[in-house]
């Protein structure tokens, strides 16, 4: 079977577009991107030509917040690295932070996201 040559790429701006796409394909759920190309070039490098159609989050509302609601601290899916560094957490999360500024160069804290790097 011949595959596509070209993948799908949605970029919805509501939780329930983003969820009914997920529910009805196989998508790559991305943020930040920054793994995108390195992952795709290796794919290719090693003969595997068939990617999956990509889900981009980032018009989500909601998402790129760094907030301390009653229950606890929340971090959002969308929050940067270099986000990260700059929020007023406690001491707590110093090692966190520390270690937001060891990932990658700064145009990678820049675009990249806790939870893409997480995953």
């Amino acid at each position: 079977a011949v595959g596509r040559a070209m993948i799908a790429y949605h970029r919805p701006r509501t939780l329930r577009d983003a969820l009914a796409i997920r529910a009805a394909a196989d998508v790559a759920v991305i943020a930040g991107g920054t793994d995108i190309y390195p992952a795709h070039a290796s794919r290719r490098a090693w003969g595997d030509p068939p990617h999956r159609d990509l889900l981009d989050i980032t018009a989500l509302p909601g998402l790129r917040a760094v907030e301390e609601p009653a229950e606890g601290w929340r971090i959002g899916a969308l929050v940067t690295w270099s986000a990260l560094r700059a929020a007023p957490l406690p001491p707590l999360f110093d090692g966190l932070k520390a270690a937001a500024g060891e990932v990658g160069g700064v145009q990678v804290q820049n675009r990249g996201t806790l939870a893409g790097n997480l995953c």
